[in-house]
């Protein structure tokens, strides 16, 4: 008996950290693909990369509103900043609310660029 109880608390424990670990990991992949639209979105207009960065979102499942991601673009530097609270459930009926936000920058190298 003993044995199948530190089994159940073990597997609740594996499965808590392999739901922590794929939200992380759409985090991530978000965040990356983000920074490749910034960084190659240099000739893209803000609205557009933002638009871009909304479809991605929708891609990976993630709860992004339109007003929780912010271009902004000063000469060759673009920013891109984004937000979102995506609900995790880490234990049968145990939901948690975890916050991820990032910013990520591009600079346009390309001489002659606009």
């Amino acid at each position: 008996m003993k044995t199948i109880v530190k089994l159940l608390i073990a597997l609740a424990i594996v499965n808590a950290a392999a739901r922590g670990a794929m939200a992380t990991w759409t985090f991530y992949q978000f965040k990356d693909s983000t920074q490749q639209l910034v960084i190659f979105g240099v000739n893209t207009a803000p609205a557009e990369i933002q638009h871009q960065i909304l479809e991605k979102a929708r891609e990976l499942d993630l709860p992004l509103d339109p007003e929780n991601v912010t271009i902004r673009r000063e000469g060759a530097r673009t920013w891109a900043d984004a937000a979102y609270t995506k609900p995790v459930e880490f234990f049968p009926r145990y939901i948690y609310p975890i916050r991820f936000s990032f910013s990520v920058e591009g600079f346009n190298a390309v001489a002659g660029a606009k």
